[in-house]
């Protein structure tokens, strides 16, 4: 299986021919070459899509952390999916995903963020927070997101409160947050 590259080889998506879902490798990866030119990113991308479950998983890697440190981005098909038509790609649903695992990478390269455990180790309210934050910059950059989809998200893993909606409007709102940063902004 060949990897399908753009801009120079920085992306790279894998599978390149999609059987289960009418995904295109080379949308998928000017899509996400997009995405990290308008996020500053300019390490190489590696894309893995799990098209063999409609779930919707996503996580990201980092190899180093410098500039030549590769990114790989994880996802399960469903995180692409157009929710209207299942096992169809939507760009909005894609942007928003991968733009939220970029981000999480990018944090990763920072001194502020080292020492994050990895994705699957995070407890449901790091994630929250983490999420809320990154998907909070995609949405000034005016990549589409549900504002309301990510405050649920929010209340269920800090509760359903007041203060808890306060501290989702300053990570919501926040840029250039360190870890602990967020963390202490997500619990208010």
């Amino acid at each position: 299986m060949t990897d399908v590259s753009t801009d120079a080889g920085r992306v790279t998506v894998s599978p390149t021919e999609f059987n289960f879902v009418k995904f295109d490798a080379d949308e998928i990866a000017s899509l996400v070459n997009d995405l990290a030119t308008a996020l500053g990113i300019s390490n190489p991308i590696r894309v893995v899509i799990d098209e063999t479950t409609p779930l919707a998983k996503l996580s990201e890697e980092v190899d180093g952390t410098g500039p030549d440190a590769t990114i790989t981005l994880h996802a399960e098909s469903g995180a692409l999916e157009d929710r209207q038509h299942p096992m169809s790609f939507s760009a909005d649903n894609a942007r928003e995903s991968f733009g939220r695992i970029l981000l999480r990478a990018h944090d990763r390269l920072r001194p502020d963020f080292a020492g994050v455990p990895a994705d699957v180790d995070l407890t449901l309210q790091e994630n929250a927070a983490w999420d809320t934050y990154c998907v909070g910059r995609l949405a000034r950059l005016g990549v589409r997101t549900n504002q309301q989809r990510w405050r649920y998200n929010h209340r269920n893993r800090f509760g359903f409160a007041d203060g808890v909606d306060a501290a989702f409007d300053a990570l919501w709102s926040a840029d250039d947050l360190g870890w602990t940063d967020v963390l202490a902004t997500a619990r208010g």
